[in-house]
Order: structure tokens, then sequence, then C-alpha cells
């Protein structure tokens, strides 16, 4: 009998202590960039950037920290808590954190790069057109911030025109084009994207090095980035 109880107690310390090995919180450094970026979780908004231990890049942040309050301008070292949650929503971040200690807070120098001119250094490819994902598309343009003037390739044709940026809109106007003869593929969707953009008004915003513009906060067009040639 006594060799049951002691059985059984094993068998139940050992699956507490395996319970809190699995629930127990992981501590995690993070470095905490000094400005918000545009992201796009459920609808367009803004995340941190964060560093973990072996990152290059930094990379969007989709949750939030528990007792942590991020200030724009200062960069922070992180002490947090990371701790893996179960029964996950399909939209929700697999892991809660908690801040455990800041390590460090450095006020930055201002940063005057904006996300246009991220957009001016390059070329921005259609890779989505009205919620349709397009494979391969030749459709591309490009921003001239001087002239203020916007081309590139509608379909087998190119097209060029001028736009006016105010915050987060883009307006382009006085769209046109060359006419050379195209397939009926090819003519179906310069009609439709040409249809699209032109003298037409967008809020706009760069997300994960991707162009979107939205009409009715409905996302129309996505352009991914490309070197610009």
């Amino acid at each position: 009998m006594f060799k049951s109880i002691s059985t059984k107690l094993i068998l139940m310390l050992a699956l507490i202590f395996g319970v809190s090995l699995f629930t127990r919180a992981e501590e995690i450094r993070m470095v905490i960039k000094e400005d918000l970026a545009s992201c796009t979780g459920v609808a367009p908004m803004t995340c941190m950037q964060v560093k973990y231990k072996n990152s290059k890049n930094w990379e969007l942040f989709y949750s939030k920290i528990s007792g942590f309050n991020y200030k724009s301008g200062y960069r922070y070292v992180l002490l947090v808590n990371r701790t893996k949650r179960t029964n996950v929503p399909a939209d929700a971040s697999a892991y809660e954190y908690k801040l455990k200690k800041v390590l460090k807070r450095v006020k930055m120098k201002e940063n005057t790069t904006t996300a246009w001119d991220f957009v001016l250094k390059h070329k921005w490819k259609l890779i989505q057109m009205n919620g349709v994902t397009q494979t391969a598309s030749p459709v591309y343009m490009t921003f001239d911030g001087t002239k203020k003037r916007v081309g590139g390739k509608s379909g087998c044709n190119t097209f060029f025109g001028g736009y006016d940026k105010s915050d987060d809109k883009l307006t382009f106007k006085q769209m046109a084009g060359t006419r050379m003869a195209c397939s009926e593929e090819l003519n179906k969707l310069e009609h439709q994207f040409l249809s699209l953009i032109g003298d037409k008004t967008f809020k706009y915003d760069v997300a994960d090095q991707t162009l979107n513009l939205y009409q009715n906060n409905k996302l129309v067009l996505m352009f991914g980035m490309a070197p610009l040639k």
C-alpha cells in the first residue's frame, strides 16, 4: 500500500512539475526602436519595431507588452517575460508579453526620413488588385519627387502623369499612356489598372516593404518593393 501511495505521489509531482515547466514564462531581451511603423493586421495600424538576440533587421511587433509605456523618440532595451498562450484565436499572437525590467532608455536624434522618402527610392510592382493576387505582373510604377511625376508600365504600354501628396493622401492626375497593341489578357489587366488609378485620390501607407493604396478604408492596390534601375 505504501509503495502504491509513493508511486502515485511521484506521478503527481511529475505531472505538476511538467505543467509548471510548460506554463513558465521565458525571459527574453528585446530592443524597441524609437519610431513606429505602418503595419496591417485586421486593419491598417502602427506597430513597434523590435530586435531580438539574433536579429539582423528590425521586425514588426504586432502584440502589446503589459506594463510597458512606449514613448516615441526613445530606444529601449527590455527584459520581458514571454508566455506561450493556449487556445489562441487565428488573428492573435501566440505569446503574451510582460515587462520585467527596462534595462536601457536612450533619447535618439530625430529622424527626418519619412515613409514617402522610402517610396521615392524604389520601383513598385503590382502584387494585388481589388483583393486578387497578381502573379508575375508586368505592372509597376515609380515616382519623381522633384518633378512630382509618376510613370511606369500598365501592361504592355507605359503610362505617365502627375501626382499630389499631402499627409497620408496620394492623388494621381492627368494620367496618359502609349497605345501599343496588346494581347487580350494584357488589355484587360491594363484597362482595370488604369481605371482604378486614373485621376483618383487614395489613402496610402508603407508596411513591410509594400506600398498600399486604400479607398473607403478598403485596400484597392498593393505594390511590392523592387530595385530602382
